[in-house]
């Protein structure tokens, strides 16, 4: 067997695309970090764009060439940090489905944006907690049928809507990590398995 070509060596330092595509990762990422410390200590109402740059490290132009707005500041943030928790779960949930709810259900209840709007503006929490429209429920419905998927459960919009009633249950009163793990093996033994077609080849063909 012959040995494997070797990949080029690229240097780096001659990409400008490069730099300027981790240079906005890093800002991006940076502004969210701000967002989540000032929404975790003043909630949504009294949070504002120029405290999430001053606690971000940035300048307020910058922040607002990644945002525009706040509500599209809270909904990059919503979408980063479920895309991070769905990858767990979704590798999780081959193996165990009930570890990857208890996991799902850990992250809401220990976010720390949650955690200190639970606190200082509980009443902003409502509408999360319960399944509703737009594009950052729609981004936990097709996660949550994701993570399903990966269990070999059914993913129906019923089913999948259970779930995300479940986990959204959490965003105002978490309860005990005990608890959330019993809630979880329960919700998993009743979940119905997703039902598989098989093709099978015509006589003759």
């Amino acid at each position: 067997m012959g040995e494997s070509p070797s990949l080029p060596d690229v240097d780096v330092r001659r990409s400008p695309r490069s730099r300027a595509g981790n240079a906005m990762g890093r800002t991006r990422a940076a502004a969210l970090d701000g967002a989540r410390r000032v929404l975790a200590e003043r909630g949504l109402r009294k949070a504002t764009m120029g405290d999430v740059a001053v606690r971000g490290g940035l300048a307020k132009a910058t922040l607002y060439n990644h945002f525009r707005t706040k509500d599209e500041l809270v909904a990059g943030l919503i979408a980063d940090d479920v895309a991070e928790v769905a990858a767990d779960c979704r590798d999780l949930a081959g193996s165990d489905l009930a570890v990857a709810l208890t996991r799902a259900a850990d992250a809401i209840a220990a976010h720390p944006v949650l955690v200190g709007v639970r606190t200082v503006e509980p009443m902003a929490l409502i509408p999360a907690c319960a399944p509703g429209e737009g594009a950052s429920w729609d981004l936990v419905r097709t996660e949550v049928a994701a993570m399903l998927d990966a269990a070999e459960r059914s993913d129906e919009a019923a089913t999948v809507d259970l779930v995300c009633r479940w986990l959204a249950s959490h965003v105002l009163a978490p309860g005990t990590r005990d608890m959330r793990s019993v809630q979880a093996a329960r919700l998993a033994g009743a979940l119905a398995p997703a039902v598989r077609t098989t093709s099978f080849a015509q006589p003759g063909a």
